[in-house]
């Protein structure tokens, strides 16, 4: 049996924190949580809450005694349209790095969400590995200041912890699920056109991006893996990616949602087709290749193209019970 764990989780009311604090209490890990957001109200009794930034010298301090196990590092400007500067520089890329230190200090796992924005545009339509975050005959790289600051991250955690400190950066692809909502803009497309489709009996999609593909996880599958890790231990430390490794296109989920629309209401979804005012930083296809992943954690939780159909679907009947009331 896995020892029970002291998990503090960072940015733990945010969607992928709430999920990840879900998925530890009920494998039976004492969890904390941070965020300076109120405690959701379905999970407070799931973790012990803390109100305040996970960048706070005292909740480092604590950290660096040794009392947590593993910090699962969640918090973030998560906004793609964030502008460069100071506040993104701290929150997304210096205050971890301190938080790193702390967690070597004290000796906890740490496991934290990067992104696979960093990649950019990929030149080629195939999976991208890890390695090839700097290639640029695979990638563009960064594509704004968002994406920039999470891979200065991944960088400098490779360069100042090669050895003396458990860590693991996870580069999700497009999560999404239950209660993505609160995201708005920046939930992913696949939640976005399932709640429109509900909602309005329409679709709106950019006019260039019907050829466009990419790699969806649901989010249960990417907290099952941080469970997984949290009781793997002796993973090398190291980025790795964290997503379906196949890539679903616009045009397909459109064609869900017109007949997840036609099977309740008999009639036909609208689709309409709008500019991209934001061309010039859009990823029109994404995939990660799964290959590193899969080889140091071969029992680790999978997507493939059908669940990731059936779990739209499961969707699209939580947006129709909200929406018909």
């Amino acid at each position: 049996m896995t020892p029970r764990a002291h998990v503090l989780v960072t940015g733990a009311a945010g969607f992928i924190g709430r999920h990840t604090v879900a998925a530890l209490h009920h494998a039976g890990h004492q969890v904390t949580a941070v965020d300076l957001r109120p405690a959701p109200t379905h999970l407070t009794s799931a973790a012990h809450w803390l109100r305040g930034d996970f960048a706070d010298p005292a909740l480092l301090a604590e950290i660096a005694t040794g009392r947590y196990t593993t910090v699962v590092h969640q918090a973030a400007i998560s906004d793609t349209s964030a502008p460069a500067g100071p506040e993104l520089d701290e929150t997304n890329t210096a205050a971890p790095l301190r938080l790193a230190d702390a967690c070597r200090t004290g000796q906890a796992r740490l496991i934290y969400a990067s992104s696979h924005s960093v990649y950019g545009t990929l030149h080629h339509h195939e999976p991208i590995a890890e390695d090839a975050d700097t290639d640029t005959t695979r990638c563009s790289g960064p594509l704004n200041p968002y994406a920039a600051s999470k891979l200065a991250l991944d960088q400098k955690m490779r360069a100042l912890h090669p050895t003396g400190l458990q860590w693991t950066g996870l580069r999700y692809t497009n999560v999404f699920g239950p209660d993505e909502t609160d995201k708005g803009p920046m939930a992913s497309i696949l939640t976005q056109l399932l709640r429109q489709a509900t909602h309005t009996g329409k679709i709106r999609v950019f006019d260039d991006s019907l050829t466009a593909a990419r790699d969806y996880i649901p989010v249960e599958t990417v907290t099952a893996t941080i469970v997984r890790l949290t009781e793997h231990r002796q993973l090398p430390s190291a980025v790795y990616n964290l997503g379906a490794g196949t890539a679903v296109a616009f045009a397909d989920i459109a064609q869900w949602c017109a007949r997840l629309h036609h099977q309740v209401t008999g009639q036909t979804l609208d689709v309409e087709l709008v500019p991209n005012p934001v061309a010039h930083a859009y990823q029109y296809f994404t995939c990660a290749d799964m290959t590193v992943l899969d080889t140091v954690l071969p029992d680790r939780p999978t997507t493939s193209t059908a669940s990731v159909e059936a779990r739209a679907t499961e969707l699209f009947e939580t947006f129709l019970r909200s929406a018909t009331g």
